[in-house]
């Protein structure tokens, strides 16, 4: 019994120390990677994950710092301001080595909203000579992936990339002509990060803590909690639905007629009107990051009789947080 035991014994402290090797590599978040563009003439925070109490050193354009990371892992320095310029590299180095290539120093925008936001460039006027005309190294785009989330998030999906033909027809066209014009007019490189849904109403972009704090704005709260208590009769009815409707278009591809209009999921949790739940995915992550400025483009899912005249505390509460 005693070599299975060995065996077992060996094995398991193999595992365990892949793991801890695996563990100890410095870990950055997605919007710090190739090709992005750092704020210029401000303090920008370099930050990510570690091991509790690892040494990491940052070197950046003649700057280096050496922070620690936490007890839980966390770490952050700070790079002093810089002009306009690059491209660098920047290196962070514990028990592994990140090398960030072409990375450029400018002014960094975030671009939010809902459809309005995210129309894209290849639906636009002149669509096919706006993307092929598209060609400028040094305007780079981050389209952030859609995610709902029922706390604040710490990273989120997406990369950055120059502004070129390839890149440029998906996505966001007041993004990309507002970056543009910047870019051509101030002459430094620019950054535009795209982080908008179409059809949402901004308390999902606006913070728990904010909504919270404002006794005006306890409607969001009053009016999501019927929704919710509403949501298992609804779903009860949108399977039954489903059901009619998978037998209605089995009926309809054999007599080759057009299809009937498929049912609509209901409201409920996850979904991307949830208070908060865009903000903790698609905005907090993004908070650590050196911007120089938003532009935001939204109101439509807010102008109904009942939510109206709650956007006048709604969406100066949101621009505050």
């Amino acid at each position: 019994m005693r070599s299975p035991f060995r065996l077992f014994a060996t094995t398991c402290a193999a595992l365990l120390l892949a793991a801890g090797l695996l563990t100890a590599d410095v870990r950055l978040p997605q919007v710090l990677s190739d090709h992005m563009v750092l704020q210029r003439e401000a303090s920008v925070r370099i930050w990510g994950r570690a091991d509790p109490g690892e040494s990491v050193t940052v070197s950046f354009a003649g700057q280096t710092s050496a922070p620690r990371a936490n007890k839980s892992g966390k770490w952050e320095t700070f790079l002093n301001p810089m002009p306009a310029g690059g491209p660098h590299d920047l290196t962070i180095a514990g028990r592994n080595r990140i090398v960030l290539a072409d990375v450029l120093i400018g002014d960094v925008w975030i671009a939010s909203g809902q459809s309005n936001m995210v129309w894209p460039v290849q639906r636009s006027d002149n669509a096919d000579t706006e993307a092929t005309s598209a060609d400028y190294p040094r305007l780079r785009v981050f389209k952030v992936a859609l995610k709902v989330a029922d706390e604040p998030k710490e990273d989120l999906e997406g990369s950055w990339q120059a502004a070129t033909s390839d890149s440029i027809p998906g996505f966001s066209a007041v993004g990309y002509f507002f970056g543009r014009e910047l870019h051509k007019e101030i002459g430094v490189p620019l950054a535009i990060i795209q982080t908008a849904w179409g059809g949402t109403p901004a308390q999902s972009w606006t913070s728990h803590d904010t909504l919270k704090s404002d006794p005006s704005l306890r409607p969001v709260f009053d009016g999501w909690g019927e929704i919710l208590a509403k949501y298992p009769a609804e779903q009860a009815k949108y399977k039954e639905a489903q059901k009619v409707w998978r037998l209605q278009a089995a009926r309809a591809k054999v007599a080759h007629k057009e299809l009937p209009r498929r049912p609509r999921s209901p409201v409920g949790p996850g979904h991307h009107h949830s208070p908060s739940g865009l903000y903790n995915a698609m905005i907090a992550p993004l908070t650590p990051f050196a911007i120089h400025g938003a532009i935001w483009y939204q109101g439509e899912s807010d102008a109904g009789r009942s939510r109206g005249y709650l956007y006048r505390d709604l969406f100066p509460a949101m621009i505050e947080d």
